[in-house]
């Protein structure tokens, strides 16, 4: 996962969209929770999913961010970028 790090770094220091993308497009299957974790670092956990936000916002007006769903066992099973409109 050393080129996830470096994105991730890469977004904690300006949380830019492009870095973050890096993150969300080359996550392997089966990462875990705690693996975004060391690569993004803390998140907004909402008990199902962890959320990364951009200083920005959509067409729509709503923040933009990536969401990584998580399972029971911790698990990422969905993850996208994109306006979280809720």
């Amino acid at each position: 996962m050393g080129a996830l790090q470096t994105y991730g770094k890469q977004y904690q220091a300006n949380q830019d969209y492009a870095s973050l993308k890096q993150v969300v497009d080359k996550l392997p299957e089966g990462a875990t929770k705690k693996d975004i974790i060391s690569i993004l670092g803390e998140p907004i956990d909402m008990g199902f999913d962890l959320r990364y936000l951009l200083d920005s916002t959509g067409q729509n007006g709503c923040v933009v961010g990536a969401v990584f769903h998580y399972d029971e066992k911790g698990v990422i099973d969905q993850k996208w970028l994109d306006e979280i409109c809720e």
